[in-house]
C-alpha cells in the first residue's frame, strides 16, 4: 500500500571535488624550492671563478681548472632551470585548475538560470524503478486502451480507475516519468517512431499483450525495487 509520503529533491551547483587550499602553493613549499634554487647558484659561481682564473689556457693546472670549473657550471645549471622552473609552473597550475572549475561552476549557473531546482516527488508519482508503479501504468493502459500516447496525455491528469461512477486514482505522471514511460513503451516494442520531440504511435493494438511487455522489459532494469516486497 502507498504511505503517501512526499520526498523534496534539491540540486544546485556541487562544490569542487578538490580542497584548494590543501593546492594552493604557499611560503612552506615554495620556501625549499626558492632555497634550493639559491644553492644550485653556487657551483654556478664558483665554477665560473675556476674557468676565469684557468685563463689563459697555457699549463696544464689552468686547463684542469677550466674543465672543472666547466662541469660545475654545467652541474648546477642543470639544477637551476628545472627548480626555477618550478615555482611559477605551480603558481600557474593552480591559477588555471581554479580557473578552469570557476568557469565549470558559471556554466552551470547560467544554464540553470541561477536558480535551484527543487522537485517534489510523491509516493503516487510515477517512477520506472518501482514496480508498482509500472503495474499501475500498465493496468491503466488496459483498461483505458488509449489510441495513442503522448507527454501531454499522460500528464493531463492522474491515472484514475473507473468504476461506475467513482474514478480511483491509480498514479501521477510529472513530465519526466511520462517521458521515462514512453520510454519504457519504445524499449518494449508497444509504440513505434520514439524520438526526442516524437511521443511515437501504439505499434501493439492489444492493450493486454502491450502491458505484458512493458512489465517484462521494466523487470530487467536492475535498478528496480519494490519487486521483491522490499517496498513499503
Amino acid at each position: 500500500m502507498f504511505s503517501g509520503r512526499t520526498t523534496t529533491t534539491i540540486s544546485s551547483p556541487a562544490h569542487g571535488p578538490l580542497d584548494y587550499n590543501s593546492l594552493r602553493p604557499s611560503f612552506a613549499t615554495l620556501a625549499p624550492l626558492f632555497g634550493l634554487t639559491m644553492i644550485s647558484l653556487l657551483p654556478i659561481g664558483v665554477g665560473a671563478l675556476f674557468v676565469y682564473w684557468a685563463m689563459p689556457l697555457s699549463t696544464g693546472l689552468q686547463l684542469i681548472s677550466a674543465v672543472f670549473g666547466g662541469l660545475l657550471v654545467l652541474a648546477g645549471a642543470r639544477f637551476f632551470w628545472p627548480l626555477s622552473a618550478d615555482i611559477p609552473d605551480a603558481i600557474k597550475q593552480y591559477h588555471a585548475m581554479v580557473y578552469a572549475w570557476h568557469s565549470a561552476e558559471l556554466d552551470k549557473y547560467q544554464s540553470s538560470d541561477g536558480m535551484i531546482t527543487a522537485q517534489q516527488m510523491s509516493e503516487w508519482s510515477y517512477t520506472e524503478r518501482d514496480m508498482r508503479h509500472v503495474a499501475l501504468a500498465a493496468l491503466w493502459l488496459i483498461l483505458e486502451q488509449p489510441r495513442s500516447l503522448s507527454i501531454e496525455r499522460l500528464t493531463k491528469g492522474p491515472m484514475q480507475l473507473n468504476i461506475g461512477h467513482r474514478a480511483f486514482k491509480l498514479v501521477d505522471m510529472t513530465q519526466d516519468g511520462a517521458a521515462g514511460f514512453l520510454d519504457l513503451c519504445a524499449r518494449a516494442g508497444v509504440i513505434s517512431g520514439r524520438g526526442p520531440r516524437a511521443a511515437g504511435t501504439i505499434a501493439i493494438l492489444d492493450s493486454r499483450q502491450a502491458a505484458l511487455k512493458i512489465l517484462s522489459e521494466a523487470s530487467r532494469n536492475p535498478a528496480m525495487f519494490g519487486s521483491d516486497g522490499d517496498g513499503n
